[in-house]
């Protein structure tokens, strides 16, 4: 193979290694060539070369955008201007395909990303990525990723320097191909030794999460302009038509219009509970659309380009738009943007401005005074808040909450949101209610091709209850398939938590208890209309019954 013609060029920080070079090789598929001995070794293929990242001053300007309230970075961003026109090694393989491989290289990153500003494949290509090694698992997109913004940026690269491989079929077809930024990660996803998640931090996998398992399944973690991190949730509208609506936070977009640039992370969780690591990336969907936004409420409502893979098992998380305020939240997150954890307030919530305690201010925010288990972090901007009945409320705005700290956390209203700047580009309304059904809320939706989860355990089903109305006491009757703790609570029309009562263990078959109209202090409370909720093994059933005095 001939060597070709090598200059070094030197742009702004950028060492380009430039060659032009075509040789005999096999054909081409769907793996690296070199892997199959088609092509020659990875060490005769062009580089380029990037300038290492300065850690001392990207920690400095991190220290900044922390003060600032802007979105966690984990990579800086390089501009180049490559095509396989323009810079590369292109290589002929026997049958007349063409494969044409550039290495990109960036020394001491954790992890690498690319974005093309241009991207279109004929049928038959292929568009590989991979270490110089040629071992590992290999990113690929062909056709079937083409999008009408007409770019992709891929997941974050585990490596420093990756080989970017183009195969083209025979005859050599139309194609757009146009690398424009390599972001240079100097965090790792889950962040590094000096930044990782905190300790108190909980493991979706762990026990607690176990009620949540659907609504887990719905939140993802998302790459912005190659730079920064958030997190946010896939959301239901009232088609169900699967349509790929996401929810995240206005201020992740510093740079607006990214959207393209998106890359949604998915099941990215510890496999142990209380591991906080070891979680994988290899599930991920890549670009979107804007779809709605307001810094108001700092809602940010995405159209992914395609729906998630469903082998994926991603859920459409349900919401509520009320204005009942929470009696309890939960927060499914990534804090650091480390493996998904899940955090827990017992207490009401309040309504607020943004950062400020006063009831109910210009009532944009529900904020959470502090949290009983877990906590929130850089990272966790835009992750879903879910009320007691499993429905979206919000989204994670920022906040002073840490492990060690009882501070507080504020996130802007799902209620505020959906009418938000009037417009369609500016409320939830249009979108999450395209059917103009007018509901307050909806529940979550499957996936697509996701089965039901099966019964639990000790299942949970409603065998009666009365009278109702009633005077003395309101009789239930459930019945449960295996022994079991069962809890049941009280509460008013506006969410807030009213009696909560002590219950014997559940034997198989059906248990009867009575609720006698007192509260949690023991007094008799007003006559009206309150929500009986009852659980078992996270299975819940909720009636409303009538209090007469």
């Amino acid at each position: 193979m001939s060597k070709g013609r090598e200059m070094r060029v030197l742009m702004g920080g950028l060492v380009l290694l430039l060659a032009a070079t075509v040789a005999q090789a096999g054909g081409v598929g769907g793996e690296p060539a070199a892997r199959r001995g088609l092509v020659g070794p990875v060490q005769g293929v062009d580089r380029l070369l990037l300038e290492a990242v300065d850690l001392d001053k990207a920690r400095a300007e991190d220290a900044w955008r922390k003060e600032e309230g802007l979105p966690r970075r984990f990579a800086e961003p390089r501009a180049v201007d490559v095509t396989p026109d323009g810079a590369g090694t292109w290589e002929l393989a026997r049958d007349g395909r063409l494969v044409w491989r550039l290495q990109v290289e960036c020394p001491g990153a954790v992890n690498l990303n690319l974005g093309f500003q241009e991207f279109s494949l004929p049928q038959g290509a292929s568009l590989l990525m991979y270490d110089r090694e040629g071992q590992g698992p290999v990113v690929r997109f062909g056709a079937e990723d083409n999008q009408a913004h007409g770019q992709l940026w891929t997941p974050l690269l585990p490596v420093s320097a990756v080989v970017v491989e183009l195969q083209l079929p025979v005859g050599r077809p139309d194609y757009q191909l146009r690398l424009t930024q390599v972001g240079c990660g100097y965090r790792k996803l889950a962040g590094g030794p000096d930044d990782s998640s905190g300790s108190c931090n909980i493991d979706v996998v762990c026990d607690e999460g176990d009620p949540w398992r659907q609504e887990i399944a719905s939140v993802g973690v998302i790459t912005i302009n190659g730079s920064w991190w958030c997190s946010g949730a896939m959301v239901n509208n009232t088609a169900e038509d699967y349509r790929p609506y996401f929810l995240t936070a206005n201020h992740c977009f510093e740079d607006w219009p990214a959207d393209p640039t998106v890359v949604v992370y998915w099941n990215f969780e510890s496999p142990v509970c209380g591991q906080q690591d070891g979680g994988s990336t290899l599930q991920f969907t890549s670009g979107a659309s804007h779809v709605a936004s307001s810094a108001v409420s700092d809602f940010y409502l995405l159209e992914l380009s395609e729906e998630p893979d469903p082998d994926f098992g991603v859920n459409y998380a349900g919401w509520d738009r009320t204005a009942t305020v929470p009696s309890a939240a939960v927060a499914i997150h990534h804090p650091s943007t480390a493996e998904k954890s899940i955090s827990f307030e017992n207490d009401p919530l309040s309504v607020t401005s943004y950062l400020q305690t006063a009831t109910p201010g210009n009532g944009t925010h529900l904020r959470v005074a502090d949290w009983d288990g877990g906590t929130t972090e850089g990272g966790s901007s835009g992750s879903p808040l879910f009320n007691p009945q499993h429905r979206v409320v919000g989204q994670l705005h920022g906040g002073y909450a840490a492990c060690g700290n009882n501070l507080a956390d504020w996130y802007g209203r799902i209620n505020t949101s959906w009418e938000g700047g009037g417009l369609s580009t500016s409320r939830l309304r249009d979108h999450l209610d395209p059917e103009g059904l007018g509901v307050l809320s909806l529940p979550l939706l499957l996936g697509r091709d996701v089965e039901p989860p099966p019964p639990t355990n000790a299942g949970l089903r409603l065998v009666s209850y009365g009278p109702n109305p009633f005077i003395d006491f309101v009789e239930i009757t459930v019945e449960v398939d295996l022994p079991v703790q069962g809890r049941a609570r009280v509460f008013d029309l506006s969410g807030k938590l009213r009696a909560q009562l002590d219950l014997d263990p559940w034997a198989v078959g059906e248990n009867t208890f009575a609720w006698d109209g007192r509260g949690r202090e023991g007094q008799k409370l007003a006559a009206g209309l309150y929500v009986l909720e009852v659980e078992a093994d996270g299975r819940r059933l909720t009636r409303q019954v009538m209090h007469l005095n």
